[in-house]
């Protein structure tokens, strides 16, 4: 699996799906997020994503965590995710599938920081 263009295919859904939003908005989002991301982990990640409340944040949220729980699927479809966004059942899945894996920690961490690298330039440069 080319890990890589899945990144470039969620970042450009969580881009279409945004579309009604400000790009500067969405970029903003994004690189907090990432920067949160970088610093810390997937589990700080995520919390940061659920903890956004602003109207405009929150609709960038959702998309956002939506992809990013999808890519981390892909790493192993042996994972069950029933697909609800419920902070506390996203974050058990985290914990339960994803932080008690090393490995998979990292190449999860990885795959998002990528996903969200694609996603802000794409922010940057979508038109308005």
């Amino acid at each position: 699996m080319n890990l890589d263009l899945e990144a470039a295919k969620a970042s450009q859904e969580i881009i279409n799906k945004t579309a009604g939003k400000k790009s500067s908005e969405v970029e903003n989002l994004i690189t907090k997020t990432l920067g949160v991301l970088q610093e810390n982990s997937v589990y700080a990640c995520m919390l940061y994503l659920y903890s956004r409340t602003s109207e405009s944040d929150e609709a960038v949220s959702k998309v956002t965590r939506k992809q990013l729980i999808g890519m981390t699927i892909l790493l192993d479809k042996n994972k069950k995710y029933d697909g609800n966004d419920k902070a506390k059942d996203v974050l058990n899945f985290l914990t339960t599938n994803i932080c008690n894996d090393l490995d998979t920690l990292l190449l999860t961490k990885q795959l998002w920081k990528q996903t969200l690298t694609y996603t802000r330039y794409g922010a940057k440069a979508r038109e308005e």
